[in-house]
């Protein structure tokens, strides 16, 4: 799942992480990626929230901070129900918008591990553009592709026809390319934008993929989580 949870304020305007954690068990997804991860209310301005968090899901967690937000820390999360091991994580270019992260893990499951990089892309053009060249350079994508399977996720602002979409659709595959429909993310209310993007490296098989588009997804945030089920391509297929 990658899935930007708008700093646990949902549509109605009530912060509540709790429907994000319903929204993630109900989508029964062995990893969560998440973007606008804020716990910077009362007692909830601790990195180790997300701890918390994970520990309600039974999952394990890391937390990568990207600045301060109005009301405390605020950054980028993956969970997992799975072991997860953080491989590099840091900023992306950055000219007057807000700080922008990506995170860097390595997830290792019964027979599956791969590589999975989250993270949250400006909503300055400009930006967004130097941010998607850094995150294709040396000290990201290429570096991960020589390894193991590969997932890049988040919000990237973009849709896909924007010229961000195309660059990461050159050496990746979107989740949805194969779908009879694409889904919207945002807006949760009528998500006709495709902003919130997975892709994948050659040697990950998409299974199938949906948004949730109603219930508690509808109102947790003000953008709808993607999912989609990956596989393990196998040698003789490649």
């Amino acid at each position: 799942m990658t899935y930007n949870v708008h700093g646990f304020v949902g549509t109605d305007g009530v912060y509540d992480p709790e429907r994000v954690a319903r929204v993630i068990e109900q989508g029964k997804v062995d990893v969560a990626a998440l973007q606008e991860v804020d716990f910077g209310r009362g007692e909830r301005d601790q990195p180790a929230a997300i701890e918390r968090l994970a520990q309600r899901l039974g999952m394990h967690s890391h937390f990568t901070f990207t600045r301060e937000g109005k009301n405390g820390r605020f950054g980028n999360a993956v969970l997992s129900g799975h072991e997860i091991k953080l491989v590099a994580e840091g900023m992306l270019p950055q000219r007057k918008g807000e700080a922008r992260a990506v995170q860097w893990l390595d997830v290792a499951a019964s027979g599956f591990r791969l590589q999975l990089m989250n993270t949250h892309l400006s909503l300055n053009f400009w930006e967004r553009r130097g941010q998607v060249r850094a995150l294709l350079g040396a000290e990201w994508m290429v570096r991960a592709m020589q390894g193991l399977p590969l997932v890049i996720c988040g919000d990237f602002n973009s849709s896909p026809l924007s010229s961000v979409y195309r660059r990461l659709g050159r050496d990746l595959r979107d989740v949805q390319c194969g779908s009879a429909r694409r889904y919207g993310t945002w807006p949760a209310w009528l998500p006709f934008w495709r902003i919130d993007h997975m892709f994948v490296s050659p040697d990950i098989a998409v299974q199938g993929c949906q948004v949730p588009v109603k219930g508690l997804s509808a109102r947790a945030s003000d953008h709808l989580p993607l999912i989609a089920e990956l596989s393990l391509v196998a040698k003789e297929d490649q």
